[in-house]
Parts: C-alpha cells; sequence; structure tokens
C-alpha cells in the first residue's frame, strides 16, 4: 500500500536515478526504505577495463550514490551544505563481465552527520568492495556568524612538463576512461596529471560533477601516478588496493586531478592526489590511493 512516506522515497529515488552521471552508468535503484537502499548497476562494456573488468571508478561511484541516498531518506528536502564529507573504498575483488549490487544501510543520524555503510557484492554473493562515507546536511540556513567561518584553500599550479610514455594512449583508450574524457598531461617520475572536462553526462542532479566521477577521477590519478614509477607494461597486474576522498567544494568548471607517489613498497603504491578547478585553483577533493602492480 502505497503512503505519503513511501510516494516521497520513490520520487527521492527516482531524481537520484534520472540525474545524468547515474544514468550514464545505468543505476538502477531497486530498493528504497527508511536509512536503507539497494541499487544495481548492470553489466556494460562501457564501465569496464580490458577484459571486462569492472573499472574502480564504478564501484566507487556505486558506493557514494548508495551512501549518499541512505542517508538522504532521513533528511526533509530543501536542507542545507548537504553533501559527503568523506568516502571511503576497500577494493576486495574484481567484478568480472557481472552486474554488481551495492547496499547502503545507515549506522548512525546524528543532528548534522549521518554514516552509512555500503556493501558492493555480485549476484552470486561474492563481496566486490566495501565502503563508508559521511554525509552532512543542515536542517536550516546557517548562522551569520557560521557564514563568516569558512576558508577556502587553493592548490598550487600543477607541474606540467608534458612528458607522458607512449603507452599512456592505450590507458585513456579504455572505455570508462574514455567516457570520463580524461586527459594525461604529465606522467613521469612519481606525479601525474590529469585534466577532467565537465559536461552534462557526469554532472548530478544539481548540475554539479557527479562525486562518483571525482572519485573516479583520483582513483585513476593515483594508478597514473604509481605506473609512472613501475613502468608501463601491458604483462604486469594492477588493481585499487582503497581509495578515501574528502569533498572540500562542488565542481561547476573542468578539474585537474595532480597526483604523487610518496612511498612504494615493491608492489604497493601510496600515493596523494589533490582535485582543484582547472581555472580558479580552488580546492574540489583531497584523498589518497593505495594502489598495487605486480611486475611480470
Amino acid at each position: 500500500m502505497e503512503t505519503p512516506e513511501t510516494d516521497a522515497l520513490d520520487t527521492l529515488a527516482a531524481r537520484h536515478a534520472q540525474s545524468p552521471y547515474c544514468a550514464r552508468l545505468g543505476i538502477v535503484i531497486e530498493t528504497i526504505a527508511l536509512d536503507h537502499v539497494r541499487l544495481r548497476v548492470p553489466y556494460q562494456d562501457e564501465n569496464s577495463n580490458p577484459g571486462r573488468a569492472l573499472h574502480g571508478g564504478v564501484v566507487a561511484s556505486s558506493i557514494d550514490i548508495a551512501g549518499t541516498l541512505a542517508a538522504a531518506t532521513g533528511l526533509p528536502e530543501g536542507g542545507f551544505d548537504a553533501g559527503t564529507l568523506d568516502l571511503s573504498v576497500a577494493y576486495l575483488a574484481a567484478a568480472i563481465g557481472e552486474d554488481i549490487v551495492a547496499e547502503g544501510a545507515v549506522l548512525r543520524r546524528g543532528k548534522e552527520i549521518v554514516y552509512v555503510d555500503v556493501d558492493v557484492r555480485n549476484d552470486g554473493g561474492k563481496r566486490i568492495a566495501k565502503g563508508l562515507l559521511t554525509y552532512r546536511a543542515l536542517g536550516r540556513a546557517p548562522a551569520a556568524a557560521a557564514t563568516e567561518r569558512q576558508r577556502v584553500t587553493h592548490a598550487e599550479p600543477p607541474r606540467e612538463r608534458g612528458e607522458v610514455p607512449s603507452l599512456a594512449r592505450a590507458i585513456v583508450s579504455v572505455p570508462f576512461i574514455a567516457r570520463l574524457g580524461l586527459a594525461i598531461t604529465h606522467m613521469h617520475d612519481g606525479e601525474a596529471v590529469l585534466h577532467m572536462p565537465v559536461t552534462a553526462d557526469k554532472t548530478d542532479q544539481a548540475e554539479a560533477m557527479h562525486e562518483g566521477a571525482l572519485a573516479a577521477l583520483l582513483d585513476t590519478a593515483g594508478a597514473m601516478a604509481s605506473w609512472s614509477l613501475a613502468g608501463l607494461d601491458l604483462r604486469s597486474k594492477a588493481s585499487t588496493v582503497g581509495i578515501h576522498v574528502s569533498y572540500h567544494a562542488a565542481a561547476r568548471e573542468d578539474v585537474v586531478a595532480t597526483a604523487r607517489t610518496w612511498r612504494r613498497n615493491d608492489e604497493i603504491f601510496l600515493n596523494r592526489v589533490t582535485v582543484s578547478g582547472r581555472d580558479g585553483g580552488r580546492v574540489i577533493a583531497t584523498g589518497s590511493v593505495t594502489y598495487r602492480i605486480v611486475v611480470p
């Protein structure tokens, strides 16, 4: 039996599913209830790496979407300063040529902050990834004093010396990366710079760059910094171990990701990434990427 509450949740689900970036990924919201969401990402070659392995950015995006939607189920419409503060993803296994299902469950609701656990599996029950999302929304407009307590950070201009390995062309031709429109402008000695244009198909319902697309960019930038040290070799096996993203501001312009490998321990690469607006330099997101490359 339909109730005003279920009608409101169905409307919320439809609004999220119809946002351009979600529609592009093929997101299907299967279940929505207070504090709980289950969504499916049907397999598409366009979301994959070579070998039909789902791109890690799609997995991170599914966690962000399930987490933000689960958080939103208990929030009134018209909230202020709503958005994700932090997103953490641990990659547990690859999804090869198959759907994934992300289930988001609220762990705790505070006055402003919501904590959401997200579990990603295939239809057979195999865990693909585990995520934790921290979401914040204000029930009323911030007080005047609060609006004055602001600090905005701008990133240093990236050092783009144009050193890009020839095999990098193969990386940006991977279907999911190509669809994001990523361009590698520097990739050498543990540093990488990637550009991503803002286009309608990468936006959310507020017409800003979708948080999932930003997570995918950060993930890829960390991987490229790692590859710049290991040397691109198509025989190598590689995967993201985990990412952590902190979101600072909405992006409504082209963005630049600057990544640096701070430490390499044999197969493991620890990277820091800053995503900023291409024109103004305002910091949009920061984070870390732990990456693994098994060299033959």
